[in-house]
């Protein structure tokens, strides 16, 4: 074989290398694309169930906070004119108080309940004035209406005003 030859053989070889490299390569690019082109497909989706939820989650914390303006509960000014008058939470302050007074309750507790103001969730300052509480002994229950005053000092006052078991 001459050198011409033999510098045409490498020269074939390596071109095929390099053609088999570049098949390799845009083989490789191809397959990742593809992997590419499905995750972001997915993300997509992905994208369009948060954005719906975000909207529904959007929508809810909206009709929330439309329910809490709807529901009864102290204003902002009667918050501050309790806070004067020595109540430094009022809602917190009130709710503990009523629970220190059982003896409000008119109804006796049965099969060895003692009737109380036992579930600070359920007593609700409806106003400046008034208050919503559930009483039970563990074994009847009921609610009951009383009205508030506060004193100089923080000093609360509490007359029932209507009562009933269920």
């Amino acid at each position: 074989m001459t050198n011409s030859r033999k510098a045409l053989r490498i020269e074939a070889l390596i071109w095929l290398l390099i053609m088999v490299a570049a098949i390799l390569l845009s083989t490789v690019l191809l397959l990742r694309n593809n992997r590419l082109e499905k995750d972001l497909l997915r993300l997509q989706d992905e994208g369009r169930a948060l954005t719906a939820e975000t909207a529904d989650l959007g929508q809810q914390l909206s009709e929330a906070q439309q329910q809490a303006l709807d529901r009864p509960g102290l204003q902002d000014w009667e918050v501050e004119r309790l806070q004067k008058k020595g109540l430094q939470d009022p809602v917190v302050d009130l709710v503990s108080d009523l629970q220190e007074h059982p003896e409000l309750i008119p109804h006796s507790g049965v099969l060895g309940g003692t009737m109380a103001f036992g579930f600070p969730r359920k007593i609700h300052v409806l106003t400046d004035r008034y208050v919503l509480a559930y009483f039970e002994d563990g074994h009847i229950a009921g609610w009951m209406l009383l009205e508030y005053q506060v004193a100089r000092g923080g000093r609360i006052t509490w007359r029932r005003i209507d009562s009933y078991v269920e």
